[in-house]
């Protein structure tokens, strides 16, 4: 039996919620106050490469002609915002650890998880979220070629988030904030 595509999206986020209460615990129910310069300084370029995102992205994908579900944007936006960061900060923590094992120079340890974290990326957005996603990517816009270096300014911040401060819930929001950019502009429905 062939599962839909939003119940394969519900499978996912749930394996990522079990996966955020028990890797993330502590850090879901605490949060880090120490607010030093170069937090903010690493929040406020984070928010500044999110709006870069919207822009190429807005300007590098199209709708096909499908309507604004706004139960989707709602839903999307805040479930995969979660489900993915944890999902992508155990994969960190993965690459850390094992990291860990042969070294304690930070960053060996931060790369190592950095990698990780963008392998995990790459293999996600390959293999699940290309194949159930409608086609949106415009192969011919200008701006095409700027989603990359994008993508990977934004993992970096984040993986900084999560190393320097271990900050999930500051890239949980950052990240319902991308998912947001997406499904407004690919424009799917979760619900039909």
């Amino acid at each position: 039996m062939e599962l839909s595509v939003p119940m394969m999206i519900y499978a996912y986020w749930a394996f990522a919620f079990l996966v955020g209460i028990v890797f993330f615990k502590k850090d879901i129910l605490t949060f880090n106050r120490d607010f030093d310069s170069r937090r903010i300084t690493l929040l406020v370029a984070s928010l500044v490469i999110v709006g870069v995102n919207a822009w190429v992205y807005s300007h590098s994908t199209s709708d096909g002609g499908r309507k604004l579900d706004l139960l989707t944007v709602l839903v999307f936006s805040i479930g995969n915002g979660i489900a993915e960061t944890f999902m992508f900060y155990a994969v960190f923590r993965i690459g850390t650890a094992l990291a860990g094992k042969f070294t304690q120079n930070s960053w060996a340890l931060f790369l190592t998880g950095f990698v990780f974290f963008m392998v995990y990326s790459g293999l996600i957005h390959g293999l699940f979220w290309i194949n159930i996603l409608p086609t949106h990517v415009v192969q011919t816009s200008p701006y095409k070629p700027l989603f990359m270096p994008v993508q990977m300014l934004i993992a970096c911040s984040w993986a900084l988030s999560f190393f320097w401060y271990r900050d999930i819930r500051s890239v949980i929001f950052l990240h319902a904030l991308v998912d947001l950019t997406m499904v407004c502009n690919v424009r799917f429905s979760m619900f039909n």
